[in-house]
């Protein structure tokens, strides 16, 4: 039988095989083969094309983010104008430290859910995430005490902005220039809670979010002692004693702003205790504990939006 496959040796030749009777067929080397040729020269190219590869894909990467960045701006700039008119604090969005923060937190979540699509680990996404806001926090402290002037925050926060995610980058070199990270459009699927949040916190805020129930805190406390004793799934005295602690703690701020109603500190009140409970909720959807996931993973949502739009309100002139 004749061989059909050959071998390349050590240094770069490259060997055939002769033909023989089966019992000790022997290989040639071809020196001067063209494979072996380019073979031999392969070495001599790898450096420098793959540094300039990781150059490419590392520039390649920022300009992707900051696309992201800026496409984010531009798509979540409409809700909060629809957001503002409901609410009545148009005014209140228009001053440009506001108008900075709202950009930040536009940039940071359509790059949170880019960077997560893009599988990148939550490690890098809060890196990027803090890359994109330090500028800010910074051009915000020498606005407020007078040192820089509105346009020189808008301007040098997005001038800035640039380096300091490509310094994000630089952290993780190979997160940005080796891995192959694809697109992992199940975890976007996933994500519908999110969306289910969003619409309960619209129908909400169609209805005003100026004289909410004090009672709301209790209200939304009391879901996770009813849901565990439906599902049977609080479990252990731990859980047990853990579920009524947070429920006499929602239940004091539930008095608190009782007593503040009608006041903007029962407003604030009521603030605090909806973001303390979304803290709850992401306490319970990382344990996966007594409530469905989607339903802890809605109300974290709901919570903190619903607690952005009551401070709003109610600090707006």
């Amino acid at each position: 039988m004749t061989e059909t496959t050959g071998r390349v040796t050590a240094a770069g030749s490259m060997t055939v095989p002769v033909r023989g009777d089966g019992t000790g067929d022997t290989a040639s080397p071809m020196v001067g083969h063209p494979a072996a040729h380019g073979m031999a020269h392969a070495d001599h190219d790898t450096a420098p094309v793959s540094r300039a590869r990781t150059v490419g894909r590392f520039l390649a990467h920022l300009a992707e983010m900051v696309v992201v960045m800026v496409l984010g701006m531009l798509a979540l700039a409409p809700a909060w104008d629809l957001a503002g008119a409901v609410l009545g604090v148009e005014v209140a969005l228009a001053r440009p430290d506001v108008g900075a923060v709202v950009m930040v937190l536009d940039m940071v979540a359509a790059m949170t859910v880019w960077m997560r699509v893009r599988r990148h680990g939550w490690a890098a996404i809060w890196e990027m995430n803090a890359a994109m806001a330090a500028p800010f926090a910074v051009l915000l402290a020498l606005f407020w005490a007078g040192v820089v002037t509105a346009g020189d925050l808008m301007l040098w926060g997005h001038v800035l902005m640039v380096p300091a995610m490509a310094g994000a980058m630089l952290l993780r070199p190979a997160e940005y220039t080796q891995h192959v990270h694809g697109f992992d459009l199940a975890w976007l699927r996933g994500r519908w809670p999110v969306l289910l949040g969003l619409a309960l916190l619209a129908l909400t805020i169609a209805g005003g979010v100026g004289g909410l129930p004090p009672w709301l805190i209790l209200g939304v406390a009391l879901v996770y002692p009813v849901v565990g004793l439906v599902r049977r799934s609080i479990r252990g005295r731990s859980m047990v004693l853990l579920q009524a602690a947070g429920l006499a703690v929602f239940a004091v701020v539930a008095l608190l702003a009782t007593a503040f109603a009608g006041q903007d500190t029962g407003a604030y009140v009521v603030a605090a205790g909806l973001v303390g409970h979304a803290v709850w909720d992401a306490f319970h959807h990382r344990a996966g504990a007594v409530v469905w996931r989607w339903y802890a993973e809605t109300c974290v949502v709901y919570d903190l939006l619903l607690a952005a739009a009551v401070v709003a309100v109610t600090f707006a002139p």
